[in-house]
């Protein structure tokens, strides 16, 4: 009599498992560096997009020979930016406005300590200048400025950063704004500003 062997086609028990724990392996190993450069994407983006918010600011004030602030508007639900066309201190329809995404907000100038880098501007930035606080402004000129002054026309230079909270530690990035109204976005390398 004669036997004819059957092959069965399919994997056994011991390949699946051994499949399984390569992909869990691999997932473990290139999650967080996933979720890292997700963060990272973000925060360049909302530095990028508040660059080209606070461009956008200084051309609208040359066009319109006026001067427009650049506000920020930390809420609960909402963190972003806006330009303040009608000079009323608040966001109305119409005005351009963005948002950061995820947990990215604007926070104080880092000090230097902790996981925090050092400032971009001051005698030890790259920027070798000290930056003004409070709200930027350009001029009918396109020049930053001091709003709070009568008549907007010190010219000032600004930086303003942005942080966001993730598990591996929190990312910074920077916009700074010249006197002379030139815009750069910066971001931090975990051991230089790099623009």
């Amino acid at each position: 009599m004669k036997v004819s062997k059957i092959r069965l086609r399919g994997f056994s028990m011991v390949e699946v498992v051994i499949v399984v724990t390569v992909v869990l392996i691999l997932g473990a190993v290139a999650i967080p560096n996933i979720v890292t450069a997700t963060a990272n994407v973000r925060l360049r983006g909302a530095a990028s997009d508040l660059s080209g918010l606070m461009q956008s600011a200084r051309l609208v004030a040359v066009k319109n020979n006026a001067t427009y602030t650049v506000l920020f508007n930390p809420t609960s639900t909402l963190s972003g930016a806006y330009v303040d066309l009608n000079n009323n201190g608040s966001f109305d329809a119409g005005e351009p406005m963005i948002q950061f995404g995820g947990s990215v907000a604007q926070v104080a100038a880092p000090n230097g300590s902790g996981n925090s880098p050092s400032a971009l501007d001051g005698g030890s930035g790259p920027l070798g200048w000290t930056a003004t606080s409070g709200n930027l402004s350009f001029n009918p000129r396109g020049l930053s400025c001091d709003v709070t002054k009568t008549p907007c026309g010190t010219n000032v230079g600004y930086v303003f950063y942005l942080s966001d909270n993730r598990p591996s530690g929190g990312g910074w990035a920077a916009v700074s704004i010249t006197a002379a109204g030139r815009i750069k976005a910066w971001t931090w390398s975990g051991s230089a500003w790099i623009n």
